[in-house]
């Protein structure tokens, strides 16, 4: 053996080392290895109570029972779903609990994949964004939430858009609505994609048949009622998690009750007037990338602004990130500085991964909304024209 065969058989290896990171095969295999391990430590320990809301919903639902209604002999906390959300879910809840919680964990990752596999970028980026969405995607995971379904519909929703096909990017809506309601804000790109019509008419369609779901098994008196009780909870203050950006900031500044409540609605009508700013930018420019910019836009927007926010639900924001470091037209340099401060803050930071005392400060802080906000703001540049590019890296 030469010794310019040494070199060159290290290459070998760390090319081949190399590709198996970025096949498909491999990071689904990590993704379904790191789910299961997940349901395990949830079996072990006891610790699913999100499913058992979700599971107990289906039945109180059938049997005419309260849905919005604490439950402390079955589960602790409030169900707050759209009422057809226990029909949709039926599927987990007929089967065995256990064997549920790993047909409801392992379908919220193959739909999450599935949708990076679907989103319009080189190879060479949707492998760096599926490792980069890992630990926050297993965070959420681990909560046995709807976040991480919500995110892949949400992004769903746009692919559909992009390729015409109305009628599937009207039931994704359709569908984040029937979880949680606010997802369907990603709905708002149909502005700016052609068809408008068609998925204005298969929205109404799909809103009609969702909305009935539950009459297969109750009276249309009690869907209202249902309904009412819903509306109710939403606009009380008893789901208030304080996860958001008003939540980190009401911990930095150490804002007293009366002081907080002026700072929110000035804050709240902040937020809705950047998204106001982004929507007639999108209408009057031309702006390059920004069909996959403003998705970004959203899934950020609405975790940060939403004062039920908790940490599970920044896999939304954080695939916001993502989508939006490649769809705007930033150097190398400002686009892994972003992802990865993003990666360290809002994945890392609240996790037993890093220092006690870090992790302390990190979930007292609801630190987890600050890199959202920054690359916030940097879509708001760039939408806004503030940083004019001609270079659009999505499609590279």
């Amino acid at each position: 053996m030469t010794l310019s065969a040494v070199p060159a058989a290290g290459t070998v290896c760390r090319s081949k080392t190399g590709g198996w990171l970025k096949h498909p095969a491999f990071i689904a295999a990590i993704y379904f290895v790191a789910t299961i391990i997940l349901y395990i430590q949830a079996i072990s320990t006891g610790r699913y109570n999100n499913f058992i809301i979700f599971r107990s919903s289906f039945y109180h639902l059938i049997h005419g029972l309260p849905l919005y209604k604490i439950y402390p002999a079955e589960y602790f906390d409030y169900f707050l779903y759209h009422p057809s959300f226990p029909v949709l879910f039926a599927p987990f809840a007929l089967l065995p609990k256990e064997v549920g919680l790993l047909g409801w964990m392992l379908a919220s990752t193959a739909i999450f994949l599935y949708m990076i596999r679907q989103l319009p970028f080189a190879d060479n980026i949707k492998y760096i964004i599926a490792w980069f969405l890992l630990i926050e995607l297993s965070n959420a995971i681990q909560s046995e939430q709807t976040n991480p379904a919500m995110a892949a519909l949400m992004v769903l929703t746009v692919v559909n858009l992009e390729r015409q096909q109305s009628m599937r990017a009207a039931l994704f809506t359709a569908l984040c609505f029937f979880i949680k309601g606010y997802g369907a804000i990603t709905g708002l790109a149909f502005l700016f994609f052609p068809r408008k019509g068609a998925f204005i008419g298969w929205g109404l369609v799909w809103f009609i048949a969702g909305s009935s779901l539950p009459l297969l098994f109750i009276s249309p008196q009690l869907l209202w009622q249902h309904y009412a009780d819903w509306f109710h909870l939403l606009t009380s203050s008893t789901i208030k998690e304080d996860g958001s950006l008003l939540g980190m900031l009401h911990g930095m500044l150490g804002l007293h009750t009366t002081t907080s409540e002026l700072f929110d609605k000035i804050a709240l009508l902040l937020a809705v007037a950047m998204l106001l700013h982004v929507l007639i930018c999108g209408l009057v420019k031309r702006v390059r990338g920004f069909s996959w910019m403003l998705p970004a836009y959203l899934l950020i927007w609405i975790v940060v602004f939403n004062q039920s926010t908790e940490s599970p639900t920044y896999i939304m924001a954080v695939t916001g990130v993502a989508i939006g470091c490649y769809a705007m037209p930033l150097s190398p340099t400002w686009r892994n500085g972003l992802l990865w401060f993003t990666l360290v803050v809002v994945s890392l930071s609240p996790t037993d991964l890093v220092p006690k005392f870090i992790n302390q400060y990190a979930i007292a802080w609801h630190i987890k909304a600050l890199p959202c906000t920054v690359v916030l703001l940097f879509l708001q540049a760039c939408i806004g024209g503030w940083r004019n590019s001609s270079v659009t890296v999505y499609n590279k």
